[in-house]
């Protein structure tokens, strides 16, 4: 932390298990650690789970004992973190919003829009989402998701030939590698949690990574993680990724139905090596633009401003 950091910029989390959602908030708490105003707490619910498998196991200060946002210079949330602060709340607040079911009717988390906030997007297409609604409160930024790149495993040996990271539709996964073994294709499945060091050295020995997403999301890591390890990925259109899986130039992106998943990995199986380099240089510059680094340097912008 800064020396002359001397304001706390408060985090709130229930964590019941590492989700993208959770590693991102975590990237924002160590990006905060770098500003010259604020120096970042987090509190986390009483049923929160803690020890080696929550990433804030272990920070310096430690977790806080109390959720007391009055007496803080300004809080972090996103999702439904909300529901701990007071309304109005005594505090400006960063609103992470990493969703475009945020804009969706019926959403637990729309009326929120409506509340006082500095609003950060992870992408384009959650940005324009949200600003659809015409509820928003306050600014609105958007700050492409970024990646730890120096965590990205390098591999010389990728002895995977397809893998398929089914685990936010393990059933469709399983469909997925049943039909491409009809085609003579065996693809290795993840379909359930398994730590994080493993599932990006599995990325990093595949030749082809069909990353599943939710069918809509605000911004699918996987498939940016997949690029930057050298793989050739699939992944299916849901909102967020369109930035950046660009069809037939840094991934296949078919529609989010079987037939056009298997007949997308068969044509990124089969395609010609020339095109398969090219489509991995493509990918890759594209997950250079996407460093930790950038996003932090645009939140710290943002507190300055604060």
């Amino acid at each position: 932390m800064h020396a002359f950091a001397d304001r706390t910029l408060l985090f709130h989390r229930r964590y019941r298990g590492l989700t993208g959602g959770h590693l991102k908030v975590f990237h924002y708490f160590l990006h905060a650690t770098h500003s010259t105003r604020f120096q970042p707490r987090i509190f986390f619910t009483p049923d929160s789970i803690r020890g080696t498998e929550n990433p804030w196991n272990g920070i310096a200060p430690p977790p806080l004992d109390s959720w007391q946002p009055a007496d803080v210079a300004a809080l972090f949330v996103a999702g439904l973190d909300w529901e701990a602060v007071p309304d109005p709340s005594p505090v400006p607040v960063i609103n992470l919003i990493q969703s475009v079911r945020h804009a969706h009717p019926g959403d637990p988390r729309r009326s929120f829009l409506a509340r006082p906030a500095v609003r950060i997007c992870v992408s384009e297409e959650v940005g324009d989402a949200i600003a659809g609604t015409g509820e928003v409160n306050g600014p609105v930024y958007v700050i492409p998701n970024g990646i730890d790149l120096e965590n990205i495993p390098a591999v010389a040996d990728r002895d995977i030939p397809v893998l398929i990271a089914g685990l936010k539709n393990p059933t469709f996964a399983a469909a997925a590698a049943a039909r491409l073994a009809d085609s003579g294709v065996t693809a290795e499945v993840i379909d359930a949690m398994i730590p994080r060091r493993e599932f990006l050295d599995r990325l990093s020995r595949a030749r082809v990574a069909i990353t599943l997403p939710h069918h809509e999301e605000g911004f699918f890591l996987p498939a940016l993680e997949a690029m930057a390890a050298g793989a050739i990925v699939v992944c299916p259109d849901c909102t967020g990724n369109r930035g950046f899986c660009r069809d037939g130039e840094t991934a296949f992106s078919p529609r989010y139905t079987l037939d056009d998943v298997v007949a997308a990995s068969i044509a990124a199986i089969t395609q010609p090596a020339r095109d398969a380099t090219e489509m991995r240089a493509a990918a890759a510059a594209e997950s250079l633009q996407h460093g930790l680094p950038t996003e932090r340097l645009a939140f710290l912008r943002i507190l300055d401003d604060l």
